[in-house]
């Protein structure tokens, strides 16, 4: 399921006790993942430890706009066809992020070199990240759990979250698909830049 959450508004209904305890019905279950995955709704955001394609130190402060940061925690650009074509999808409403107030980034754990030229070769004019060591990843901790191991190509990239944090660094909103966590193919559902779009413009 995809969810803007904004709030946990959760219904303890229909639960039923198993070996003596209560188990959790599938919308608590549910809104505590989305509650427990990252920061949760309310809670100031980890600083950011990046550099941008251009090279550049950057920090939550100096991505802002008027209203805050939008801020896409993705895969690769570089070997994720699937965060390449959503990074593609977003650049689409740069403007319209930005007119609204909310600037939009995108951070993966790629080197910045592989990032200067994705945004070269494909003409993108938003703020890509480069969490080389996984700092920010670990820090907000959305690192995917399903690469473990750290030979594997994907060790360290986030579960695809995105965060919505106002200008007093809290986050205010965050999109991801929940039930996708701990699957192999979870990272491959997301929400589309025109819902993430909307939902802040109704802010």
């Amino acid at each position: 399921m995809l969810r803007f959450v904004l709030a946990l508004s959760v219904s303890l209904a229909c639960t039923l006790p198993v070996s003596g305890a209560w188990a959790q019905s599938p919308t608590q279950a549910a809104a505590e993942a989305a509650s427990s995955f990252g920061p949760a709704i309310g809670a100031p955001a980890p600083e950011l430890h990046v550099v941008d394609a251009q090279g550049a130190p950057r920090t939550l402060s100096s991505l802002m706009g008027e209203q805050g940061l939008v801020l896409y925690f993705n895969r690769s650009l570089d070997w994720c066809p699937i965060c390449l074509r959503q990074t593609l999808e977003l650049e689409g409403y740069v403007d319209a992020f930005a007119d609204a107030g909310w600037p939009v980034a995108v951070l993966t754990y790629d080197p910045e070199p592989v990032l200067a030229q994705v945004a070269e070769r494909r003409d993108l004019s938003m703020a890509l990240l480069s969490d080389a060591g996984s700092a920010t990843i670990d820090a907000f901790g959305v690192r995917d759990p399903i690469y473990a191991d750290p030979d594997h190509l994907a060790h360290g990239v986030p579960y695809p979250i995105t965060f919505v944090i106002d200008r007093d660094g809290v986050v205010v909103a965050k999109f991801w698909h929940e039930a996708g966590l701990g699957q192999q193919r979870g990272y491959a559902t997301r929400i589309s830049a025109e819902d993430v779009l909307a939902a802040v413009q109704s802010r």
